[in-house]
């Protein structure tokens, strides 16, 4: 079979219906050209002069965690960079960090804000404002586009040499049972009083799960839009819950951002509250979603074998 000509869409090419291979193609085939597909959107997004950087950065950020997830379940797959795909695009993201995360904090502190009162309402709000002036000065330095732009040259030179034909509906599945029971795992360990890199952990295997199930083009049980949705919003619990744990970081690591005379005890204990709240929600929407054994959720999947 000849390999389609891929050309950029301007989109992400996985949308609201069920993912379906064009006429023609075979499931590896349309894997490679989504790959690519999102690859070349990255690269234009940032190569755009009439999206702004910060806009331009957020998207790029977001293609990257579905590369990142097509590395996943690709890693047999020979190409030219196997060994190196995923850290690769792990430390390209990573490139683009610095204004992203400063907006992070900031935005979670404006949140705070408008869920507090009485002391710990004034101190969210200096933090804020604080935490915004912070932010300006990290979007006042330029990101290094360049050496991103040329990492993601590379990987799409990768994706390229990829072959057409290949395992896919078994590397999906498979990579879907592997997600799934250590998301299970994390899930389960939750009430246990997990740290916080392990619920960072159960976050990247949640949003992992979300895009592998996008790509599964038969009807499953456990692939379904309403299972993609339930893990996009668990996938947001958590990385409010992550967020807050490296507003309270910063806090310790720079003191003067907030002192105690300012109300930084009212605003702790509001951080805590909000995090007990999100860990209750995620425990109850976990149970959803893991609370299957892995061998039921593994069987589910067998269409995918023949494909």
């Amino acid at each position: 079979m000849n390999e389609p000509m891929i050309t950029w869409t301007g989109r992400s090419p996985v949308g609201k219906a069920r993912f379906q291979p064009l006429d023609g193609e075979t499931l590896a085939v349309a894997l490679k050209r989504v790959l690519i597909d999102e690859i070349l959107a990255a690269r234009r997004i940032l190569e755009d002069p009439a999206v702004s950087r910060d806009r331009a950065i957020h998207q790029a950020r977001r293609h990257m965690k579905w590369i990142r997830s097509f590395w996943y379940f690709l890693a047999e797959v020979p190409g030219a960079n196997r060994e190196n795909r995923r850290a690769q695009v792990r430390d390209t993201a990573r490139l683009l960090a610095g204004a992203r995360d400063a907006d992070v904090m900031a935005a979670e502190a404006h949140r705070l804000h408008t869920r507090a009162d009485g002391r710990a309402r004034e101190a969210a709000a200096r933090l804020a404002e604080r935490l915004d002036a912070e932010a300006r000065t990290a979007h006042a330095e330029i990101p290094p586009i360049e050496a991103v732009l040329s990492r993601l040259r590379a990987a799409e030179a990768d994706a390229r040499s990829l072959p057409t034909r290949f395992d896919a509906g078994r590397l999906i599945a498979d990579a879907l049972v592997a997600s799934y029971r250590r998301g299970r795992r994390d899930w389960r360990a939750i009430d246990e009083g997990a740290s916080v890199e392990a619920l960072h952990d159960w976050r990247k295997r949640v949003k992992r799960r979300r895009h592998l199930s996008a790509l599964v083009p038969v009807a499953t049980a456990v692939t379904t839009r309403a299972i993609q949705a339930d893990l996009e919003d668990l996938g947001e619990i958590l990385g409010e819950e992550h967020d807050l744990a490296l507003l309270l970081a910063l806090l310790d690591h720079t003191p003067s951002l907030l002192a105690p005379s300012e109300g930084r005890a009212a605003f702790l204990d509001l951080v805590a509250d909000r995090r007990r709240k999100l860990k209750k929600v995620a425990i109850g929407l976990g149970e959803e979603l893991y609370g299957d054994k892995t061998k039921v959720f593994a069987a589910e999947l067998e269409p995918l074998y023949d494909l």
